[in-house]
């Protein structure tokens, strides 16, 4: 069975890039809580959802294996500029930065892309730039 708090080390050490940044709101927040995003929330922010590839079918542990995360980052503001402000965060956050996962050896976080949507709500308009950045780790001691 697979270890799923081990996963969570390889989500933890790329939001913990994030809330290392003050101008940057984060869901889920810091100390954990609800990924979702409260009602009424006001932009600018970034919401955050993580998967991993499952080799085999999920029957592998990763501990022994390469293992690649896909963090992503719907980075949210009041229009277009104010959702690449969000994106550009992101960016300075997560782009080439090998994170510390115990027990594992790190790649630099690379960028796979970048979706926007207008998300129209009556009365409010909002921008969202979901982007796509890939954390992958082997076997090791450390992230460094």
């Amino acid at each position: 069975m697979a270890d799923y708090g081990y996963l969570q080390d390889h989500a933890d050490a790329m939001l913990a890039l994030l809330y290392a940044d003050p101008d940057l709101t984060v869901y889920p927040p810091e100390g954990g809580g609800p990924t979702t995003v409260p009602a009424g929330t006001e932009p600018p922010y970034v919401s955050v959802h993580f998967a991993a590839d499952r080799p085999l079918g999920g029957r592998l542990d990763h501990k022994s294996t390469r293992l690649r995360m896909r963090a992503y980052a719907h980075c949210v503001g009041a229009n277009d500029i104010a959702a690449r402000a969000v994106c550009d965060l992101v960016a300075n956050a997560w782009l080439d930065v090998k994170p510390s996962v115990d027990g594992r050896n790190t790649y630099p976080i690379r960028s796979e892309l970048s979706v926007p949507q207008a998300n129209e709500v009556t009365g409010s308009t909002t921008v969202t730039i979901t982007d796509t950045y890939r954390l992958e780790s082997g076997p090791g001691s450390d992230g460094s």
